[in-house]
């Protein structure tokens, strides 16, 4: 990041998924967190789940889905997975509007896993 090479928003929303993933608490992104359905389309392809919910730990099918779950943008749900992972060529190719949806979703994830607000996001640059 002291090179410039990498944006300070993607290095923080990478940061906070990996710590959660390393303290047990990895949001799901591609198979519905509450029943572990994966996306398959009508097709037979992968898909992507619709809707995700922080409390219910990430993506939800539309079975599981629960009033006040979030309608993410596919981009957005390619760029979560991509920051969990730290795919770099992936996260640094998304667009601004999906960047800042999954700022939005991790900084809910992180505070709902936490179970308190953390008020210093509000000053992070992002």
């Amino acid at each position: 990041m002291a090179g410039g090479q990498r944006l300070p928003c993607h290095v923080l929303d990478s940061y906070l998924l990996r710590a959660l993933a390393i303290a047990g608490y990895a949001p799901a992104f591609v198979d519905c967190a509450h029943c572990g359905r994966p996306p398959v389309l009508a097709t037979g392809e992968l898909g992507h789940h619709r809707w995700f919910n922080p409390s219910m730990g990430g993506v939800l099918c539309s079975t599981c889905r629960i009033p006040g779950s979030a309608t993410p943008a596919p981009e957005t749900l390619v760029l979560l997975g991509a920051l969990l992972a730290g795919d770099w060529p992936v996260i640094e190719a998304a667009e601004p509007r999906p960047v800042r949806e999954a700022s939005g979703l991790i900084a809910a994830f992180v505070q709902w896993q936490l179970e308190r607000g953390l008020r210093s996001l509000a000053y992070v640059e992002r």
